[in-house]
Order: structure tokens, then C-alpha cells, then sequence
């Protein structure tokens, strides 16, 4: 049964050229073959969308899809110059002429452009798939410790390139491996573009890969909008009294002092130890102050607790 192309882009037949390009780019994004590589009837189906758009994304081709159906291809070889069969005043005849050569049980319609075109070898060559040039987007993930120092990537992944042949048009699964420089300093969330390696289309021409730096998650740091943040654990006798405290960075581990009093959740900020920036610079760690108790006292210990609660009390 043929397919209905409106159908397949999930658009009316008054659909304008916009809304016949946004359902195809929307509906192949989700249709991929490099994004539903479980899904065995992905591919099917991207062809089928890919299929309806090369007409319906074609003015002279939608024109005859409009009027011929699925005959719009035998309508084109004939520049559209025919009338329906069976009805009169088609160029082979007048009505009920009888168009079936070889005997055949098929319609008159399907058989006569079989016999014209191939001399009864059935089928004859055209292009029945073609596909737009796509653009790839992969996503990585870079530890701090190389955003800070930039380092190299190499991806490999799998694009449902258009092949040309003397027929017609094909998609084939093509794996593609491309090394990529991850810039020092680069944003979270940045994307790069590397010309050239993204999806073939029918016209030899390929998109784009789009590679989307993502930093990933640390053990220690959080990201802090262009800064870092680390967690410090500070005894409280040293929040207290104040004193010095090692502050672990990406790339060593530095001495604060922190001031006499210091609170739990109190940040200092420690300039110029944070992860690089891109095009030149450091930005900054913000060093988050939490106070630790100790679990077990000695009695000694306790003694002199108790003392510091009752001056505590007294001053209250």
C-alpha cells in the first residue's frame, strides 16, 4: 500500500514549505539511527520520513504528488502531461481502452508505464530516497583536573550517511572517528564544531559534529559560575581560637589562616586557584568553612569543655 507522505510528516495537505521543513528536521532528530540504535524500526521509519520530505520539500515534486498520488514519479517522467486512464483523452487512448500488454493482472496505469520505460523487465531506475546533509551532536565529559590544562579527545560514533547509487538513494551505517582539542579553560556546556563530520547527504555534502563540553562531576570541587567551591572541615577549635588551615586545589594543596570566631558554612575566597579560563587567567576557589566535633573525648577534654560551656552560660 503506498504511503501516504503527509501522513508520515504528520502535516495537512495545506501544509506551507516551513511547517514541511520544521516536521522533518523534527521528526529525523527523533528518528536517527545514531540516537535509536536499539530500536530496529528506527531506521525504517527515517527513511520513510526522509522519503516523503524529498517530495513534499520539492515544489514540482508536491505538485505532482498532489494530483498523481503514487503515480507522481511515472507522472514526472511524462512531464506530467497525462490525464487519468479509463476516462478518455489520455495520449494512449480513449476511454475504457484496454493498456494491459503481456497479460498482466495488474492496472492498466502501473503495466503500460512498466512496458514504456522497461520493455516489460519490471521497475525502472529512479531516485526514491534523498536526505539533507545533518548536523552530529555528541556530548563529553572532561574532569576538572583537564579543563584546567586542556587535553584531547577521540570520538567515535555512527552517522546513516546518503549513498548514491546508479538506482537510487541509500542511507548506510557509517562509523566515523574524529580527535578532538578540548581548549583550556573551556566553558561548561560549551559546544565545538568541527566542520565536515557530520551526517552525508544525497548532495556529497556532510553537516557538522557539534561536541558539547560538559565538566564532569568532581568528588571534591563544584563548580561556582566561573569559580570553584571545596568544602574544608575546620576542628572548632581552630574556628575558635583561628589558626591555619590546608586548602586542597586542582593542581596542589595551599595554607589559609582563618580569623579567631570563624563560623561554620563561612567562605573564604582564595584568588587565582580556581580552574583556568579560557583565553588567559584563573579564576578563583571559594574555600566553604565546616566546623567538625570531635565523636570521643578524653576526660581531660571534656573537663575543659564543660569549663568553656559554664563561661558560656555565665556570660549569657
Amino acid at each position: 500500500m503506498a504511503q501516504d507522505y503527509y501522513a508520515v510528516l504528520g502535516i495537512p495537505r495545506g501544509a506551507d514549505e516551513k511547517e514541511v521543513k520544521s516536521a522533518y528536521r523534527k521528526l529525523a532528530r527523533k528518528y536517527h539511527p545514531d540516537v535509536n540504535r536499539t530500536d530496529p524500526q528506527a531506521e525504517a521509519k527515517f527513511k520513510q520520513i526522509s522519503e516523503a520530505y524529498d517530495v513534499l520539500g520539492d515544489p514540482e515534486k508536491r505538485k505532482l504528488y498532489d494530483r498523481f498520488g503514487a503515480n507522481w514519479e511515472t507522472a514526472q517522467k511524462f512531464g506530467g502531461n497525462f490525464q487519468d486512464f479509463g476516462a478518455g483523452g489520455g495520449p494512449f487512448g480513449g476511454a475504457g481502452a484496454d493498456f494491459r500488454f503481456g497479460g498482466g493482472g495488474g492496472s492498466p496505469f502501473e503495466t503500460i508505464f512498466e512496458q514504456f520505460f522497461t520493455g516489460g523487465r519490471g521497475g525502472f531506475e529512479h531516485d526514491d530516497v534523498s536526505f539533507e546533509p545533518l548536523d552530529v551532536e555528541k556530548v563529553v565529559e572532561i574532569p576538572l583536573e583537564e579543563i584546567d590544562t586542556g587535553t584531547k579527545r577521540t570520538l567515535t560514533y555512527q552517522t546513516a550517511d546518503a549513498v548514491r547509487t546508479s538506482q537510487r538513494v541509500t542511507s548506510v551505517p557509517t562509523t566515523k572517528k574524529v580527535e578532538v582539542t578540548i581548549p583550556k579553560g573551556i566553558s561548561d556546556g560549551k559546544k565545538l564544531r568541527v566542520p565536515g563530520k557530520g551526517q552525508a547527504g544525497a548532495n556529497g555534502r556532510a553537516g557538522d559534529l557539534y561536541v558539547v563540553v560538559k565538566w564532569a562531576p568532581h568528588e571534591r570541587f563544584t563548580p561556582k559560575n566561573d569559580s570553584l567551591e571545596v568544602e574544608v572541615s575546620v576542628p572548632f577549635t581552630t574556628a575558635a581560637l583561628g589558626g591555619e588551615v590546608k586548602i586542597p586545589t586542582l593542581r596542589s594543596t595551599v595554607t589559609m589562616r582563618i580569623p579567631a570566631g570563624t563560623q561554620g558554612g563561612q567562605s573564604f575566597r582564595l584568588s587565582g586557584q580556581g580552574v583556568a579560563k579560557h583565553g588567559g587567567g584563573t579564576g578563583d576557589l571559594y574555600a566553604r568553612i565546616k566546623i567538625t566535633v570531635p565523636k570521643h573525648l578524653s576526660p581531660e577534654q571534656k573537663r575543659l569543655v564543660e569549663q568553656l560551656a559554664e563561661l558560656e552560660a555565665v556570660k549569657a
